[in-house]
């Protein structure tokens, strides 16, 4: 799973520009595949939060502003529950979450989180091994 800070897009930037299959030739036209993209030997999932950030929306207006970093932290854990539900076969694979910029926050309290929910009886196990950061 993949932040970035609010304001930029996780998706945007990060698996069009910085990890994804392609990246832009310098005509700014056309794309070409990299040979050593992430997604060659891992998923990748990138997330938006908070609601608004990026491509993300939402149908309830007052998700806009009630927003903070405990909020992110739970709608992205509801999120990544709801998806490993949806695709159990992900549930047992190993599970790291990235950031940077702002998503130096959101980062360590989703995985303090995690931990915490997976100690919880009937929660969904999210199978954490690592978290990473940069800016």
């Amino acid at each position: 799973m993949r932040f970035a800070g609010p304001g930029c897009s996780s998706f945007g930037a990060g698996a069009m520009l910085e990890l994804g299959p392609f990246s832009v030739h310098s005509d700014n036209k056309t794309l070409y595949k990299k040979k050593h993209a992430w997604n060659t030997v891992a998923n990748m999932l990138f997330v938006e939060i908070p609601a608004g950030v990026g491509y993300s929306y939402s149908n309830t207006t007052s998700d806009y502003h009630n927003t903070g970093d405990k909020r992110s932290t739970d709608d992205a854990y509801t999120f990544l529950v709801n998806w490993l539900e949806r695709f159990p076969k992900y549930r047992d694979r190993d599970f790291f979450i990235t950031g940077e910029s702002y998503a130096g926050h959101y980062v360590p309290e989703l995985a303090n989180l995690i931990i915490s929910n997976n100690r919880a009886r009937g929660a969904t196990n999210v199978k954490l091994k690592g978290v990473a950061v940069s800016v």
